[in-house]
């Protein structure tokens, strides 16, 4: 898997051509962002999680796998995050989360596409 950054706009893609793409853009009151993490967690921060520390070379997307986290702490009843699964032959699964904490003013696009054909996107 590789990962891609410019201008607040985050992409992942994999050898199977599939991309998840996420604009974290800030604006005033908010907090957008992503983390990584060997489990799923419920917490709208990165506070414990990690971005630069897992080798995602052999990780693949589960394209069967997406959650929407149902009032994740940490955002104040506004925001929201989603969780992807990464895969990997004999390697624990990782799970990528997109978040926003705000304060129901601004929203964040994110999409996952395989072959170009978009399967989930929202806004958070």
């Amino acid at each position: 898997m590789k990962f891609f950054e410019r201008d607040g706009k985050f992409n992942f893609v994999d050898e199977n051509n599939v991309f998840v793409g996420y604009n974290s853009g800030q604006s005033c009151c908010e907090n957008a962002d992503w983390f990584i993490s060997k489990g799923k967690i419920n917490c709208a921060t990165n506070n414990g999680a990690d971005k630069d520390n897992y080798n995602l070379e052999n990780y693949s997307f589960d394209k069967d796998f997406f959650e929407e986290v149902n009032n994740p702490e940490g955002t104040g009843g506004d925001g929201g995050m989603v969780r992807f699964k990464l895969v990997a032959k004999d390697k624990p699964d990782l799970f990528l989360h997109l978040f926003n904490q705000q304060n129901g003013y601004y929203g964040h696009g994110f999409t996952m596409e395989i072959g170009g054909q978009v399967i989930q996107e929202g806004y958070l």
